[in-house]
């Protein structure tokens, strides 16, 4: 048998909407050629997203991959694009920031939540 994880998605993401706030994602989609410049240029996708922006504790800087500064992104199921490391934040305050990692939390395949680590652009 099998849990359904519908229902704590819809609650991950009504807790978010109530707690945390808009912001943007934005992810790489391309690159064009800019025959002005004889260079290659980014092409990106803005996705709006609601996130939830924590600093990670002292004891979370010690003796690991997190640094200071470094800032926990909590992301709402239904993002439109997954993020991805690299993907750039704007987040509420107007600070960019970029992933530089990613977890899922998605049991049996359903996403519930979207767990990134962010460093300033």
């Amino acid at each position: 048998m099998s849990y359904d994880y519908s229902r704590p998605a819809a609650t991950a993401k009504r807790l978010l909407t109530r707690f945390g706030a808009a912001a943007t994602m934005r992810v790489k989609s391309g690159e064009k050629y800019d025959p002005e410049t004889a260079s290659m240029a980014a092409t990106w996708a803005d996705y709006p997203c609601t996130v939830a922006v924590l600093d990670y504790s002292l004891k979370d800087l010690a003796g690991t991959l997190v640094q200071a500064g470094d800032r926990r992104l909590l992301v709402a199921p239904d993002v439109a694009q997954a993020p991805q490391v690299g993907s750039v934040f704007v987040l509420p305050d107007g600070a960019s920031v970029s992933a530089v990692r990613v977890s899922t939390l998605a049991p049996a395949g359903t996403v519930v939540l979207y767990d990134v680590q962010a460093r300033g652009a």
